[in-house]
């Protein structure tokens, strides 16, 4: 007798693969959601910020359920300015406001960027900090300068290893600054 197979012909419990995954059916987004969605922002003037009235991600963006699943408000407003589904974001393009203001869902103030416009928008505002001006760096500008002019590649004497002793850091960290990884804006 077979014993590894039940009186059913099943493998036993623990040999049975089961499929644990599981998707969630996504409703689609109807007219009713779109004015539900309206109804919750504080519109103003055409040219003033449309605050979102709910409550907030400890980020500063609102959040909108609709469809089985939540979205932002930024995104909701801008493909759905003019009624169901009037416009598509691209897959590498994100929503950006132009007023800076995370809540607001003004479509006039709701731009197509893609990542590297919304990096080098945040860095000309200050809202992020770069090279030695960061609290944690231990190079400056001038650091990065002469580690890239004095590093010779197949050498033994400038290497990474040598380079990185010579200023306090990792062999990683100086490879990461000649490949422009790191310190690309200098």
């Amino acid at each position: 007798m077979d014993t590894s197979r039940n009186k059913d012909n099943r493998p036993p419990m623990g040999r049975r693969r089961v499929d644990m995954t599981y998707k969630r059916k996504l409703k689609p987004i109807t007219q009713q959601d779109v004015d539900r969605f309206w109804s919750k922002v504080d519109i103003r003037e055409p040219d003033e910020c449309w605050n979102w009235q709910l409550k907030l991600t400890k980020h500063g963006y609102g959040l909108f359920a609709a469809g089985g699943t939540l979205h932002r408000c930024t995104r909701f407003a801008y493909v759905h300015r003019n009624g169901l589904q009037t416009h598509h974001i691209p897959k590498d393009l994100r929503i950006n406001a132009k007023c800076g203001n995370k809540a607001c869902c003004n479509p006039a103030h709701l731009q197509l960027f893609n990542h590297q416009e919304i990096w080098d928008k945040m860095a000309e505002d200050g809202k992020i900090v770069v090279g030695s001006k960061h609290r944690m760096s231990k190079l400056t500008e001038q650091d990065i300068l002469d580690i890239r002019e004095r590093y010779t590649p197949k050498s033994l004497i400038d290497n990474y290893q040598r380079i990185a002793d010579d200023y306090g850091v990792t062999p990683g960290c100086i490879r990461d600054i000649i490949i422009r990884k790191t310190w690309r804006h200098v």
